[in-house]
C-alpha cells in the first residue's frame, strides 16, 4: 500500500508493482520504464512528466490520474480505466489501449501514432490537435468526441461509432471509415482526400467546406446529410 506516497522523481525501472495501491501517489517526473503495474490502483495519482515507456498497465485503474506530458510509448494499457484522465501532450506512440476506458479523458495534442484503440471507449474524449496517424480504432466508441484539427491520416475507424463527433479541420486523408456510424458528425473543413466511407451511416452528418477528392462514398446512407456545398441531401450525391 503506497497510497498518498511521495515518489517524486524516483527511479523505479522494472519495478514490480502489480496490484499495488497507489491512489493519490505522487510519481511526477518518476522513471517507471518497463515497470509492472498490472491491475495497480492509480486513481487520482500524479504521473505528470513521468517515463512509463514499455510499462505494463493492463487492467490498471488510472481514473482521474494526471498523465500530462507522460511518456507511455509502447505501454500496455489494454483494458485499463483512464476515464477522465489528463493525458494532454502525452506520448502514446505504439501503446496498446485495446478495450480501454477513456471516457471523458483529455488527450489534447497527445501523440497516438500507431496506437491500438480497438473497442476503446472514447466517449466525450477531447482529442483536439492529437496525432492519430495509423491508429487502430476499429469498433471504438467516439460518441461526442472532439477531434478538431487532429491528424487521423491512414487511421482505421472501421465500424466505429462517431455519432455527434466533431472533426472540424481534421486531417482524415486515407482514413478508413467503412461501416462507421457518422450520424450527426461534423466534418466541416476537414480533409477527407482518398478516404473510404463505403457502407457508412451519414445521416445528418455535415461535410460543408470539406475536401473529398477521390473519397469513396459507395453505398453510404444519407438522410439530411449536408454536402460540401452546404446543401442537405437525402440521397448520395457524391458523384
Amino acid at each position: 500500500n503506497l497510497a498518498d506516497a511521495d515518489l517524486y522523481g524516483t527511479t523505479l525501472t522494472d519495478a514490480n508493482l502489480r496490484y499495488a495501491d497507489l491512489r493519490y501517489a505522487n510519481f511526477y517526473n518518476a522513471n517507471l520504464t518497463n515497470a509492472d503495474l498490472y491491475s495497480a490502483i492509480l486513481t487520482d495519482a500524479s504521473l505528470g512528466n513521468s517515463d512509463l515507456t514499455g510499462a505494463n498497465l493492463r487492467y490498471a485503474d488510472l481514473e482521474d490520474a494526471n498523465l500530462n506530458y507522460a511518456d507511455l510509448t509502447g505501454a500496455d494499457l489494454d483494458y485499463a480505466n483512464l476515464a477522465d484522465a489528463d493525458l494532454r501532450y502525452a506520448d502514446l506512440k505504439d501503446a496498446d489501449l485495446y478495450d480501454a476506458d477513456l471516457m471523458g479523458a483529455d488527450l489534447e495534442e497527445a501523440d497516438l501514432t500507431e496506437a491500438d484503440l480497438r473497442l476503446a471507449d472514447l466517449t466525450d474524449v477531447y482529442l483536439n490537435s492529437a496525432v492519430l496517424t495509423d491508429a487502430r480504432l476499429t469498433y471504438a466508441d467516439l460518441t461526442s468526441a472532439s477531434l478538431g484539427y487532429s491528424d487521423l491520416t491512414d487511421a482505421n475507424l472501421y465500424g466505429a461509432d462517431l455519432t455527434n463527433a466533431d472533426f472540424t479541420y481534421a486531417d482524415l486523408t486515407d482514413v478508413y471509415l467503412n461501416y462507421a456510424d457518422l450520424t450527426n458528425a461534423n466534418f466541416q473543413d476537414a480533409d477527407l482526400e482518398d478516404a473510404t466511407l463505403s457502407e457508412a451511416d451519414l445521416k445528418f452528418a455535415k461535410f460543408s467546406g470539406a475536401t473529398v477528392t477521390d473519397a469513396n462514398f459507395d453505398d453510404t446512407y444519407w438522410h439530411e446529410t449536408m454536402w460540401t456545398d452546404g446543401v442537405r441531401y437525402d440521397t448520395n450525391q457524391a458523384d
